[in-house]
């Protein structure tokens, strides 16, 4: 298998994607390569399903397709104000986030 180089700012991404599924679906990516459109790198986490970095598969994610707070389920809205609803899900983190809280 391929190893590749993780971006060196901020390489955590959390977010939750639209994709095909009926509702957004939480995922933790450590990024590989990020565009301006697009961004790429190991799924740690799909939705309550989670990887080991040796056996996350890379995956690409376009950034028009992920999900607004006001998009997701009404537990991650109650706990956010109305007038973030409209915020993307996305949030950046150093590696440090992965390994003293867990994916």
């Amino acid at each position: 298998m391929k190893e590749y180089q993780l971006v060196s700012r901020l390489p955590v991404a959390k977010f939750y994607y639209q994709g095909s599924h009926s509702h957004p679906v939480r995922r933790t990516v450590l990024v590989t390569e990020n565009t301006p459109k697009f961004f790429r790198g190991y799924e740690l986490r799909e939705g309550s399903t989670t990887r080991v970095y040796k056996n996350a598969p890379i995956k690409s994610y376009t950034k028009a397709k992920i999900a607004k707070v006001g998009q997701c389920g009404r537990r991650l809205r109650k706990r956010t104000p109305q007038y973030l609803h409209e915020e993307m899900t996305l949030k950046r983190h150093n590696l440090a986030e992965v390994v003293l809280k867990g994916v």
